[in-house]
């Protein structure tokens, strides 16, 4: 079974503001692309600047990195010869160099990227990396699928500070690639079928699909990806989904407006009085009361600060 469909793509384009100042660092933009056979590339909604021509490459002042976690294509630079690029590669993009990149257009990829600039970057990239080869193999990884993620939600908010904040997950998403590349860890293929696993249950968590369907997705029985899955993970397919759960909906109460009736309908459950039933039986505290509960705290520190 194939989830693909339900990504929905996200293409965002950041301010910056003093904090470049402060840190030496900013992000520009970030985003997840999902590419399907015949789609053209790069799709719209990039700013001048950010789309090109696949054909004819372009160069951009930033570093980009770039995580492809399905489907394949191709990139090639001034420095680096035309490669292929299939689904657990990652690629950097250096500033004042020319570049380009593509899926293979009866393919398709599915990829997420962020572009970053900053003193700190320049420093830190040109001692760990090489223009030659500017290609990780790192293999499906949920953490850095995670750090995309956050970052996907921090630049949604862009809440006070954003820029630190999203400074700081690319750091960490930096450690963890240099390190997986240095050691080439991403581990046995049933470990990399878990780490995939893992990728599908986080990014269709709005989607109503079983444990079951997952096994199928990355073609196992389901008896021994339950059994892989416990190994890797410490806890069983269904679990891990509901702990994914429980972490979006403390998410949601806090962070937006939205009413209990439409997160419960959102996160697909079969009811909002289920949805409070479930919530409580795994925080002690009924929705409503822990959205209080942070509304509370949030006020306290407002008038602490002034």
């Amino acid at each position: 079974m194939d989830f693909s469909h339900n990504k929905h793509n996200f293409i965002k384009y950041l301010p910056t503001n003093n904090d470049k100042d402060i840190w030496k660092m900013s992000i520009s933009g970030v985003g997840f692309q999902s590419i399907k056979p015949k789609d053209n590339y790069p799709p719209k909604g990039h700013p001048i600047g950010y789309t090109f021509n696949p054909e004819r490459g372009r160069i951009i002042d930033e570093f980009t990195l770039v995580y492809i976690i399905k489907g394949e294509g191709k990139f090639l630079s001034v420095n680096c010869p035309e490669e292929a690029i299939t689904k657990g590669d990652a690629f950097l993009l250096y500033p004042g160099e020319w570049h380009s990149y593509q899926p293979a257009k009866d393919i398709g990829w599915d990829e997420y990227f962020v572009v970053f600039q900053g003193e700190y970057f320049d420093k830190l990239l040109n001692k760990i990396t090489h223009h030659e080869n500017p290609i990780f193999h790192i293999g499906i990884n949920d953490q850095i699928v995670k750090h995309f993620s956050e970052m996907l939600d921090c630049a949604r908010a862009q809440s006070s500070g954003f820029q630190a904040v999203l400074a700081g997950i690319i750091m960490h998403m930096i450690g963890l690639i240099y390190s997986i590349n240095k050691n080439q860890d991403y581990g046995s293929a049933t470990m990399q079928k878990m780490q995939e696993a893992c990728v599908l249950i986080r990014e269709n968590i709005y989607d109503k699909f079983t444990p079951e369907d997952i096994a199928e997705s990355i073609n196992m029985s389901y008896s021994n990806f339950r059994k892989s899955f416990k190994q890797y993970t410490g806890i069983a397919p269904h679990q891990y989904m509901l702990q994914l759960k429980l972490s979006k909906i403390k998410d949601l109460l806090s962070s937006t407006e939205m009413s209990i009736q439409d997160i419960a309908m959102k996160l697909n459950f079969e009811s909002a009085d289920y949805f409070s039933y479930f919530f409580r039986s795994k925080t002690g505290i009924n929705p409503l009361s822990y959205r209080k509960e942070i509304e509370k705290q949030r006020e306290k520190a407002k008038k602490n600060s002034h």
